[in-house]
């Protein structure tokens, strides 16, 4: 709890050394139009995320709903947050293996650990992980403004940017209407779509999701993203070419968005890396070269340190392969139409501005280049070969609202006969692309059935809730559970730890790698369903499980499980019951 009145104190102290940094970084004058494009873009925020979280864990008469098909980073935020909460310390617990620290760049999650700690019955947990994620979009759109308006751009132009990258990215929803049309499909069917994958589950490609799936449940790689921005651009924009002061603060931005959302942190330093490379072969100065390498590496470094000591990196194999990713490179044309169709447009229409007009957009290119050669050539393991992808999207579009806002106003400024022909392109790449976002948005406050559970919406039935009920009562915050880890892999990896707020002895975390070491454990626990009462009890007892949960998933892929595990009620005893749930405690 004492973080949330340290924080302000420490940044209050290092004031008197920002303002003795006046004068390094060249920076636009506030116009008045900047108060009213901000107003507008958190308008617009809203109208995007507002529906669907409205509808984030709604209790219906099935139980309690979340649209699942791509909340997997909300509800492993929650199942992070619950462990947080718990207050393991040195480094927080891996509710996922037994013996083990949480491997995952969980700092950004710290303060919502602290408020479920103290909350009480003042919020819920979805109550505040939905209030910090509209905080942080509205802090997202304001800073994507900033950074456009950074480069000279007019308050019109930069929010239109920025409206467009939020609104317009994809044509995989426009492909999708005229593919259902051509085959007497009826349109409502794109409610059982992931409608922004089309080009993985279509084409087989790497999906790029557009930045409104960023508003809706990665809060924590925006903070990332933003930071790591702000360390890349203050390069751009220092107003000294030979200036370590500006790389060492660029350095700690870097660094912060390492620790925060590694993998991007990793990304963005890279770009800051090519560009001040390009400028040292440029100009010869290699002995500036050295002066800002050593000045950036001390942070740097720093960050690699904090990253290896907050646990985040598993040794039990390698995370990240440099190598040729055959995702990346299949279908490739097809995939980057759909997935940055309306984007690519408007680059192609803004080229005469970016080579005539010096705003200083080199450092843009040199993210652009770095992201595309991570797209084709880095890869993180056992997540299908699409992870880079993500990434790659993200720090794309938001580069795109840069070029975007000096097209538009390029096109504002200069009448000619091919103005029309202009405003005609580009309203037809905004309206090509929005069928993908008004899709999106509907899907994901759709938390009505829809057939099989997986990627679609999650419900935890009213027997759940109530065995989640008597958990939170009748056992300790440290208990160890288990559920088949295997059969539920798919849409309840995080079911225990998510949801009933308690550790497995052993799971299979999507977002924890390398697998390896989850899968042999699964199969592992996995035969104490099938195998005989007595070795299931040794099994159970190895593990360190105080409980095994039997719900209809374990009923109907073991049969007479149940049978067996009540043959041993002085090891084994039926500790709570209700219509579909059993909870066994290990003696």
């Amino acid at each position: 709890l004492w973080q949330i009145v340290a924080a302000p104190l420490i940044v209050a102290g290092l004031v008197p050394l920002a303002r003795r940094l006046e004068g390094r970084w060249t920076l636009p004058a506030i116009e008045r139009g900047d108060a009213i494009a901000i107003g507008l873009l958190i308008v617009l925020t809203m109208l995007v995320v507002g529906w669907p979280f409205a509808h984030v864990g709604d209790i219906t008469g099935a139980g309690q709903s979340y649209r699942a098909y791509f909340t997997a980073d909300y509800v492993w935020r929650r199942a992070v947050v619950i462990e947080l909460a718990k207050g393991a310390a040195p480094l927080p617990v891996n509710p996922y293996f037994t013996g083990d620290v949480l491997h995952y760049y969980w700092m950004p999650h710290v303060l919502n650990g602290v408020q479920y700690r103290f909350a009480g019955a003042w919020a819920s947990l979805d109550e505040l992980l939905l209030i910090q994620s509209i905080t942080i979009d509205v802090y997202f759109v304001a800073f994507l403004y900033g950074m456009v308006r950074l480069f000279r751009v007019k308050p019109w132009a930069a929010a239109s940017g920025v409206a467009f990258v939020i609104l317009s990215t994809s044509f995989e929803g426009l492909y999708a209407l005229f593919d259902f049309s051509s085959k007497d499909v009826p349109i409502s069917a794109v409610r059982d779509l992931n409608i922004d994958a089309i080009s993985r589950w279509y084409f087989q490609g790497i999906p790029i999701d557009g930045l409104q799936r960023l508003l809706f449940y990665q809060p924590h790689h925006i903070v990332g993203y933003c930071i790591g921005l702000i360390g890349l651009i203050a390069l751009a924009v220092r107003s000294r070419a030979v200036d370590p002061a500006a790389f060492f603060v660029s350095g700690v931005c870097l660094g912060v968005s390492i620790a925060i959302s590694s993998f991007a942190g990793l990304m963005v330093t890279s770009g800051a890396m090519l560009y001040e490379l390009a400028g040292v072969v440029r100009t010869m100065d290699w002995m500036r070269g050295i002066k800002h390498a050593i000045a950036a590496a001390i942070p740097l470094l720093a960050a690699v340190g904090i990253v290896f000591w907050l646990g985040y990196v598993d040794r039990s194999g390698s995370v990240v392969e440099v190598v040729v990713n055959r995702v990346a490179v299949h279908r490739f044309g097809w995939v980057t139409l759909l997935s940055f169709g309306p984007i690519l447009i408007m680059t192609a229409l803004a080229i005469p501005a970016l080579i005539s007009e010096r705003r200083g957009l080199s450092v843009l290119g040199a993210l652009a280049v770095t992201s595309i050669v991570f797209y084709f050539f880095v890869d993180v393991r056992d997540h299908q070969h699409v992870y880079v992808g993500w990434r790659v999207g993200h720090f794309l579009f938001m580069s795109a609202a840069v070029v975007i806002g000096v097209l538009l106003e390029r096109v504002h400024a200069r009448p000619s006969a091919w103005q029309p022909l202009q405003w005609a392109a580009i309203t037809i790449a905004l309206l090509a692309g929005l069928p993908t976002t008004i899709i999106d948005i509907y899907n994901t406050q759709d938390i009505s059935e829809h057939g099989e559970a997986p990627y679609f919406t999650l419900i935890l039935r009213p027997d759940e809730l109530q065995a989640f009920d008597w958990i939170e009562n009748n056992t300790t915050p440290d208990a160890l559970f288990q559920v088949d880890p295997i059969i539920r892999a798919a849409d309840g990896w995080a079911y225990l730890p998510a949801f009933a707020e308690r550790r497995m002895a052993i799971g299979l975390p999507i977002s924890m790698v390398p697998l390896a070491k989850y899968e042999k454990g699964s199969e592992a626990i996995n035969l104490m369903f099938d195998e005989s009462p007595l070795a299931a009890y040794e099994r159970a007892a190895r593990a360190k499980v105080n409980y095994v949960l039997i719900g209809p998933p374990e009923r109907k892929a073991h049969p007479g499980v149940e049978e067996r595990f009540s043959s041993i009620a002085n090891l084994m005893p039926l500790a709570w019951k209700n219509g579909t749930i059993s909870i066994y405690e290990v003696k």
